[in-house]
C-alpha cells in the first residue's frame, strides 16, 4: 500500500480501557492515542462508565480522540456486551487496543473474543503489571482471552516472563516497548513550595502515584520520621488509602512536613522545584513519574523490584533500594541531602538516559510498528 493511499484512508484503531481510575495505565492510552501519525492511523476511545475516568475521558476529547461509554462487568453479568459489539460494529476498527493495568484489566480480557465477534480484524494489548498474580478463576479467563489476541505490547524485559508462565503468552506474540513521554514544558511553574511555605533550602522530596499500599507510601513516611526537620514532602495523587495515610501522617508527627496534593495535571512543572524523586514501591513495572524525573533533571530513589532497574542506573540517575528496609530509604535521601552535588549530577545524567531511551517518539514509533505489522503497511 503507497504512502499516498494510507493517507486516503487512516486504519482506526480504538483503544479501551476499563481502569477502576485514572493512573499510569491511561495515561500511556493518552499518549498513544495524541501522538499517533494521524495520516496514517485514526484513533478513538472506548471507556467503561466510571466517573473516575471522567477526567481521561475528557482529555482525550479536548485532544480530538472521540471517546464511547459503554458499561460492562464481565464475568459477573453480561450486562452491556450487546452494546459494546454493536458499538464496534458501528466503529469498524481495524485493530482493538486493550489496556491491562492489572489482570482484571479489559474484562479479564474477554472483550478480545467479543471484539473478533463484532468482526474487528486484530486485537492487541498492553500489559503493565502481569506479576500481580489473580485468583485462579481469573487466571483461567485470561488464558481464554488471550486466544483472540495477536499482539502483547509490554513496558519491560521483566514482565515478559510473567506473560509466559503465568498466562501461557507464546514469546512470539510478545513485544516490549518502553513508555515514553514528552518533554516539559520548561517556561512553566507550579510555585509549589511558596503555595506549601516551603524553603527553597529544605530539601523537598514528591511521590507521585495512586494512592495505594503497593506504591510504598508507608515506607517512605516511616522514612520522614527519621529524618531532619528539612526534609519535607509532597504527595502527589489519589486513591482509596488517602485518609490512612493522613492519619498516618499525623500519628508520626510528620504531618507539618507532608504535604498531600491530591491528582495533579502539572507534575512535570513540580518536579522542577523539587530535589528528589521517591519511588519505593513493592510491585512496579516502568513507572511513569521514573521518567518524568528524568526528564525533569532530577535523582531518582526507587525500589529494587520488577522493572525500575531497566530504567533507574543504581548511583548513576539514582539509587536504589529494598523498600522495605527502612534504613536504605533513609540513608540514599540523607546522602542526597548531604551533597546537593551529587544529586545535581544524578539528575543530569538522568536527563541524558531519558533523552536517549524514553522519549514519546520512540515509544510512538515502536507500537506503531506493531500496528503496521499487523495491518501489512509500510
Amino acid at each position: 500500500m503507497s504512502m499516498a493511499a494510507e493517507r486516503r484512508n487512516p486504519a482506526r484503531i480504538v483503544y479501551f480501557s476499563d481502569a477502576p481510575w485514572a493512573g499510569g495505565a491511561e495515561k500511556y492510552l493518552y499518549l498513544l492515542a495524541t501522538n499517533l501519525e494521524r495520516d496514517v492511523f485514526e484513533p478513538a476511545a472506548i471507556v467503561n462508565r466510571n466517573r473516575r475516568l471522567d477526567g481521561f475521558a475528557a482529555s482525550l476529547r479536548s485532544a480530538d480522540v472521540p471517546v464511547h461509554e459503554v458499561s460492562m462487568n464481565l464475568p459477573y453479568s453480561g450486562s452491556g456486551v450487546f452494546e459494546f459489539i454493536n458499538l464496534l460494529r458501528r466503529l469498524r476498527p481495524s485493530i482493538l487496543h486493550c489496556n491491562l493495568p492489572g489482570p482484571w484489566g479489559s474484562q479479564y480480557s474477554l472483550v478480545a473474543p467479543l471484539a473478533r465477534l463484532a468482526g474487528v480484524p486484530h486485537v492487541v494489548t498492553t500489559e503493565h503489571l502481569p506479576m500481580v498474580r489473580p485468583f485462579w478463576q481469573g487466571k483461567l479467563l485470561r488464558r481464554l482471552g488471550g486466544l483472540w489476541i495477536e499482539r502483547v505490547i509490554t513496558v519491560s524485559d521483566d514482565n515478559v516472563g510473567y506473560l509466559t508462565s503465568l498466562y501461557g503468552v507464546s514469546r512470539k506474540k510478545i513485544r516490549v516497548v518502553r513508555i515514553g513521554i514528552p518533554d516539559a514544558v520548561r517556561d512553566a511553574d507550579a510555585w509549589i513550595r511558596r503555595k506549601c511555605g516551603i524553603a527553597r533550602d529544605d530539601f523537598l522530596c514528591i511521590m507521585v502515584g495512586s494512592l495505594e499500599e503497593r506504591k510504598g507510601h508507608a515506607f517512605a513516611f516511616q522514612a520522614m520520621a527519621s529524618l531532619g526537620g528539612n526534609v519535607k514532602l509532597l504527595v502527589a495523587g489519589s486513591g482509596e488509602c488517602e485518609h490512612d495515610y493522613r492519619q498516618m501522617a499525623a500519628a508520626l508527627g510528620i504531618e507539618g512536613r507532608v504535604h498531600f496534593l491530591g491528582y495533579r495535571t502539572d507534575v512535570e512543572t513540580i518536579l522542577k522545584e523539587c530535589d528528589a524523586l521517591l519511588c519505593p514501591s513493592t510491585v512496579e513495572a516502568t513507572p511513569y513519574c521514573i521518567i518524568e524525573a528524568m526528564a525533569a533533571g532530577i535523582p531518582v530513589i526507587a525500589s529494587r523490584v520488577h522493572g525500575i532497574p531497566e530504567i533507574v542506573v543504581d548511583g548513576t540517575t539514582g539509587i536504589l533500594i529494598d523498600p522495605a528496609r527502612s534504613e536504605e530509604l533513609v540513608a540514599a535521601i540523607e546522602a542526597l541531602a548531604r551533597n546537593r552535588e551529587i544529586g545535581s549530577r544524578m539528575g543530569e545524567s538522568g536527563r541524558r538516559r531519558w533523552e536517549e531511551a524514553f522519549r514519546i517518539e520512540r515509544c510512538i514509533g515502536e507500537t506503531e510498528a506493531v500496528y503496521r505489522e499487523l495491518l501489512a503497511i509500510s
